[in-house]
């Protein structure tokens, strides 16, 4: 049985049809109308309880929230595609963590500066925004931002190889810029986030 990826495009959604773009893997995409509102439907609560894009049917097995998706596709497909290390490499534990910062710290704080510091299609009405928030929030966005360029300081992507880590990072950067972040002053960040869209798994996600 094929994986089944519930998403729709432009969202969370979009990282985990790139990681099965890269690794190959066939998977049916099931496009949820959000207008309809069939993510708050019986159906798909059953699969993701907090109806919220994505979900993830693997087997007898579902699974929600993109970053937790990411690390069971690594870990049950990505070894043997070489895009997720094996469980004895000491990689694993690199994996592992840039993984759950990617969600957690780069893009948590790169979309709170969206919503409260900059005009785009998903930032707060200007009544509704804190500069506070976004003073704090752009500050350590940028701390982020001076990890990861200290990290590819000498390699070509986080882990050295193109991995499924990348694709977890740079899938929050590549939306970012969208939508006006800028990267200045981290040319190393700018220069892999660049080669990562031109990937042609990233070109086929939807």
């Amino acid at each position: 049985m094929a994986l089944q990826l519930r998403s729709w495009p432009r969202s969370s959604g979009t990282r985990v049809s790139w990681a099965l773009e890269e690794l190959g893997v066939p998977y049916e995409y099931i496009l949820v109308d959000r207008e309809k509102q069939e993510q708050r439907s019986p159906q798909y609560l059953a699969i993701n309880p907090h109806g919220k894009i994505p979900a993830l049917v693997d087997g007898e097995q579902t699974y929600f929230e993109s970053a937790a998706i990411l690390l069971h596709l690594g870990h049950n497909y990505g070894v043997a595609k070489r895009l997720w290390p094996a469980a004895s490499d000491p990689g694993r534990a690199d994996a592992l963590c840039w993984t759950v910062w990617g969600t957690t710290e780069l893009g948590n704080y790169m979309m709170q500066y969206l919503y409260h510091g900059l005009d785009s299609p998903v930032s707060y009405k200007a009544e509704d925004r804190s500069p506070a928030a976004a003073e704090y929030n752009h500050r350590q966005f940028v701390r982020c931002l001076d990890a990861l360029e200290a990290r590819l300081d000498a390699r070509r992507q986080v882990l050295g190889d193109f991995s499924l880590v990348d694709v977890a990072t740079a899938s929050w950067l590549l939306f970012g810029t969208m939508l006006g972040i800028a990267l200045d002053g981290h040319p190393r960040v700018a220069d892999w986030t660049k080669r990562c869209s031109e990937r042609a798994a990233f070109k086929r996600a939807r």
